[in-house]
């Protein structure tokens, strides 16, 4: 995955009850990636909108990570919450190289994220998540490629675990894999999507 495919994106969030009815949805234009020393940042625009479409919020994140690890910025997006200014992004996973390492076989290696809050009202308690994507398959068919997965996310606040999320995880790429689609499914039904597409904004 290129470092291009960050800047300049526009990544769409919708939001599904079990019965498929419109919960929302999130827009994140992403701005200029940038890179301050052994640091990557890039500043997203968040447009928060209700389930009539209808804009309630905006505000502004900054996303940092390690530049081996840039690639990783585009699947975080769905795991964020509103309200957190600043966002510190870590790969836990030993052996991490690529996110779309797809040379090797079929079967992907697992990836370990953590999410730290820097600033906002969260990095009072010292919010974390951990989230890991797991049973990583990959298919090629009609040049295109689909990952399945498993996702866990883990929140804590102040040490101890409040909340864990599990989801049912596919993607969509192009054969020269670009990410241009997720869906994300809960165990109860309820899902979110998310589009990836240029910034016609910037």
């Amino acid at each position: 995955m290129l470092i291009e495919q960050i800047a300049g994106k526009k990544i769409v969030r919708k939001n599904f009850d079990k019965n498929g009815n419109p919960q929302g949805m999130q827009i994140f234009l992403t701005g200029e990636l940038k890179r301050e020393s052994e640091t990557y940042t890039v500043e997203v625009l968040v447009e928060l909108y209700d389930e009539k479409n209808q804009l309630d919020e905006k505000y502004t994140t900054t996303y940092k990570c390690n530049p081996r690890e840039f690639d990783v910025l585009l699947n975080v997006f769905p795991f964020t919450d509103p309200g957190d200014e600043k966002i510190k992004v870590d790969v836990t996973s030993e052996d991490f190289k690529q996110l779309y390492d797809l040379q090797s076989s079929s079967k992907l290696k697992d990836i370990h994220l953590k999410m730290s809050v820097e600033s906002g009202v969260l990095s009072f308690f010292g919010s974390k998540s951990l989230v890991t994507i797991k049973n990583r398959q990959s298919k090629k068919e009609n040049g295109k490629i689909t990952i399945s997965s498993d996702a866990v996310v883990e929140a804590y606040v102040m040490g101890l675990k409040i909340k864990t999320i599990n989801y049912t995880v596919e993607e969509y790429l192009t054969e020269s894999l670009v990410l241009q689609r997720q869906k994300f499914t809960e165990d109860d039904g309820a899902y979110f999507t998310m589009a990836y597409e240029q910034n016609n904004k910037e």
